[in-house]
């Protein structure tokens, strides 16, 4: 595990913006508008960052690069006077209406800003839903590109040497051959099927049903094909199968063994019972009150299904929250609750979506009765 070297990033950025987003000249005339958005407390973050401008400006793309941090984030929510917060800021809703690309770079450098804000982060919940409509609407591109920022790695608890690895590693995978075909063996497996149902040691026992749902496929391209179904979204590090389940159809529970919340902090055992899709009741070994606090600071379909989600990325571990990489490993499956309209073409309107990691190690997935994994290895089926 290494850092990138300079022509990695060159490579890595010029494929980002041409092949990833395929960012250009606009089939309506004119070039994109692309909003660049980047940690700005780490310098190979913002090196990055400014390399994607850099490939924009070759392509012809107008561009907008802004700088980001927690702390700022958490400053001014503690600011702003209340009756600000409950406003729409013209600046951000002008982003939304004409931005064709939305690009964020980075990771939160203070993961837990939030805590003590609860409610002040709920009035500022609706505006979040509007924007997110105004860009669902206008199909506008957007990418979350990982990056390991040094604050992340401590918040964590993991050894900033490692988390760097850890990214890095699960990058360069990203943009390989293997990754692509983990992903088509889920897929086919998930396609066309009914009802799925994940099983493990702990007692987790976990059915839904994803019929007429698109199986969707985040291997780090936005091709012609997904464009045309309104898929406008990628993730990097990439490898990830996933589908929105219908979202009255979960029943039975669910055991994660580590969750962190952004903003809101960690948990340990967390489980989780769904009645018709919604959770209904959830306990933890550890930290349960920050699972609380967080439901209390959104609004919307919050704690109802909304994703079901496999990870493919051979270079992907486990960093102790970074759900970016997280979601990823291969071996895992996640369930996510929460918003999940736009990409996920599904039907919860929230102001969150939450992602949770689920080891299969000593657990199985079914689909349609039929085995696809077990113990977190793939399993052929005939």
């Amino acid at each position: 595990m290494s850092e990138l070297s300079t022509k990695e990033i060159e490579e890595i950025a010029r494929a980002f913006v041409r092949s990833s987003m395929r960012i250009g000249r606009k089939r309506g005339g004119g070039h994109d508008a692309v909003r660049i958005l980047y940690n700005r407390t780490d310098s190979s973050c913002e090196k990055f960052a400014l390399k994607v401008e850099e490939e924009c400006w070759r392509v012809g793309a107008h561009t907008l690069l802004l700088g980001y941090s927690s702390k700022r984030q958490k400053l001014k929510y503690l600011l702003t006077p209340e009756r600000s917060l409950r406003e729409m800021s013209p600046f951000a809703e002008a982003v939304a209406r004409r931005a064709d690309a939305l690009i964020f770079i980075g990771e939160e450098d203070e993961p837990n800003w939030a805590r003590g804000l609860a409610r002040r982060v709920k009035l500022t919940a609706p505006i979040r839903e509007r924007l997110h409509e105004i860009t669902d609407r206008r199909r506008t591109r957007w990418a979350y590109f990982g990056w390991p920022i040094p604050g992340t790695a401590r918040a964590y608890g993991c050894p900033v040497e490692k988390f760097r690895g850890i990214f890095f590693d699960s990058i360069r995978k990203t943009f390989t051959r293997e990754l692509p075909k983990l992903c088509k063996f889920y897929h086919d497996a998930l396609a066309g099927k009914n009802r799925v149902q994940i099983v493990a040691d702990d007692g987790t026992d976990l059915s839904f049903r994803i019929k007429g749902r698109p199986v969707l496929v985040d291997d780090g391209m936005i091709s012609r094909e997904d464009l045309a179904r309104g898929d406008v979204g990628v993730n990097i590090p990439a490898g990830e199968v996933f589908v929105a389940p219908l979202e009255t159809s979960a029943d039975g529970e669910i055991l994660f063994e580590r969750v962190a919340i952004p903003g809101f902090g960690k948990l340990e055992g967390l489980k989780l019972r769904f009645r018709r899709g919604k959770v209904v009741s959830y306990e933890a070994a550890h930290g349960r009150e920050n699972f609380t606090k967080f439901l209390a600071a959104n609004t919307g379909e919050k704690d109802r299904i909304g994703e079901f989600g496999i990870g493919t990325n051979p270079g992907a571990e486990y960093t102790g929250g970074s759900i970016i990489i997280d979601e990823k490993i291969l071996g895992t499956a996640h369930i996510a609750i929460g918003n999940n309209r736009g990409a996920y073409h599904g039907k919860n309107r929230a102001s969150s979506h939450l992602d949770m990691i689920k080891d299969m190690e000593s657990g199985q997935v079914f689909v349609d009765g039929k085995l696809i994994m077990n113990k977190g290895k793939i399993v052929e089926v005939r």
